[in-house]
């Protein structure tokens, strides 16, 4: 019975003791090192990502002005019918009917081209972002010896040490660069 204790101690110590290292299958690996980074931040906080920002915020911002020039063409338009209504002949009052849904009509078309175009843009901009980024994390993370970068907006992470995050020296390299 003594026996049967001193080995049921024994297994219990060297189970409560860390192990160095994980082994799996007679592979040995080393201690794993982790960190992560907040690509939010990185694309909002580096010269790159302002850059990549601002191409899309002038691309919106030349579409809205558009739109408004033509919907101030169109509202001139409806209060010209609505004045002159009572004025203008059968084929001019028709005229401008026709004129003002052709208006309405471009002025949709160009809205859904402007949200399309905006839309290959974006993605054009996020490919381009992700092809400048991705190097940029791998050699941080070599360069610390870092083992796995997690992107701190995935769901499993609900929490991490602020001292393991790479966001600040992604930034600095990815503007080095």
């Amino acid at each position: 019975m003594r026996a049967v204790i001193v080995v049921a101690t024994g297994a219990i110590v060297a189970l409560a003791l860390p192990a160095p290292a994980q082994e799996l299958q007679g592979v040995t690996f080393p201690s794993t090192r982790i960190a992560f980074f907040d690509p939010q931040r990185v694309v909002s906080e580096s010269v790159t990502g302002q850059a990549a920002f601002a191409q899309l915020e002038a691309f919106r911002t030349e579409t809205a002005v558009e739109l408004e020039r033509r919907s101030q063409s169109l509202a001139a338009e409806q209060q010209r019918l609505q004045a002159e209504s009572a004025l203008l002949s059968p084929t001019a009052r028709l005229h401008l009917q026709r004129s003002i849904q052709s208006t309405e009509l471009n002025i949709q078309r160009l809205f859904e081209d402007a949200q399309t175009e905006f839309l290959g843009l974006q993605q054009e901009a996020d490919y381009s972002f992700q092809v400048k980024l991705l190097p940029v994390v791998e050699a941080v993370a070599l360069e610390l010896e870092v083992h796995f970068v997690f992107n701190r907006l995935t769901y499993p992470i609900l929490w991490a040490d602020p001292a393991y995050d790479l966001t600040e020296r992604i930034i600095e390299r990815l503007d080095a660069n």
